[in-house]
């Protein structure tokens, strides 16, 4: 019996080495702490590329609105009501961006006249107006610049925990020229 025994207890042995060698044995927990530590890092990246892809769609769609503006500035020039080019520039960009804060939007107007003077006008999408420009006549180059303050990572928006209070943004710019010829 003591012979058979140790036989048995020698044979388990071997049966346990080569079932752990084989990956059978001792690593039942390791794919749950795999999971654990690779899912905030999967999490960053996916929201990363998420955040950055959203920043461009706005670049974009700034980019469309600054142009359009631009061009309706330098088109109609001298046709604005009140005389006011920054107010129909204005108007031109919230409508095109209707997914946008009018407050986060700022607005610059550069009008150049025939004898090369610049009037420059800043002001947000809720406060932009030049009642005051010089009144617009054809071949007035136009310069429009239209910037908006983006946060990163806006998706899961951790402004709200008390903790993190540290919000990335930066400024996504768009600039065209036009003019009536």
């Amino acid at each position: 019996m003591k012979i058979r025994d140790a036989l048995q207890r020698v044979k388990n042995v071997f049966v346990r080495r080569g079932n752990r060698a084989a990956g059978h044995g001792g690593e039942e927990g390791s794919a749950v702490l795999e999971f654990a530590v690779t899912l905030p890092m999967l999490m960053i990246v996916l929201l990363g590329t998420a955040s950055f892809s959203l920043a461009l769609y706005y670049m974009q769609q700034i980019g469309n609105a600054t142009s359009s503006a631009a061009m309706a500035v330098g088109g109609e020039a001298g046709l604005f009501p009140n005389n006011d080019p920054c107010a129909a520039a204005k108007s031109f960009v919230t409508q095109s961006l209707p997914n946008l804060k009018p407050a986060s939007i700022s607005l610059t107007l550069t009008i150049t006249d025939t004898s090369l003077n610049t009037d420059k006008y800043t002001g947000t999408g809720s406060t932009f107006s030049c009642s005051t420009a010089p009144s617009m006549e054809a071949n007035y180059p136009v310069t429009l610049t239209v910037s908006y303050t983006y946060s990163w990572l806006p998706i899961p928006h951790f402004a709200t925990l008390k903790e993190f209070t540290f919000v990335p943004s930066g400024n996504l710019t768009s600039t065209q020229a036009a003019i009536q010829m």
